[in-house]
């Protein structure tokens, strides 16, 4: 019996990860609803590291609350800052709570000419995930 050859496909390159999600963090007031989603894309291009692809969302937070947030980014805690970001967006954005192993959680705060601060949450999906869905 002749052996089957195995006909997965390999890749050499490293796998370039697009986001699960991403959301836009504003602290209020904040851009207006009619622009709000068009500034949002534009803080996730100019500021990703990645790709830009996966969901986008986005939120618009009392300046206690969003002054709150930016600390607890500057004091290194990605995971508590996420979740309760991710709390605020719904279900779909919820399923992403507590999947450390599953799911990288990366910040990135920069100020906007317009609004001032503003936060970037990325999450990105880890190696063993992306070669599952390959």
């Amino acid at each position: 019996m002749k052996p089957k050859r195995n006909v997965r496909r390999r890749v050499n390159a490293p796998v370039s990860p697009e986001p699960a999600l991403s959301v836009a963090v504003y602290r209020s007031p904040g851009p207006d609803d009619d622009t709000i989603l068009s500034h949002a894309q534009d803080i996730l291009k100019t500021r990703s590291p990645w790709k830009t692809g996966g969901g986008l969302g986005y939120v618009t937070l009392a300046e206690s609350d969003f002054d709150r947030l930016w600390d607890g980014v500057e004091r290194g805690d990605a995971l508590g800052t996420a979740y309760s970001v991710l709390e605020l967006l719904g279900p779909s954005a919820k399923q992403f709570i507590g999947r450390t192993d599953d799911f990288v959680f990366g910040w990135i705060g920069g100020s906007d000419q317009q609004y001032g601060n503003v936060l970037l949450l990325q999450i990105i999906p880890q190696p063993h995930l992306l070669a599952m869905m390959n």
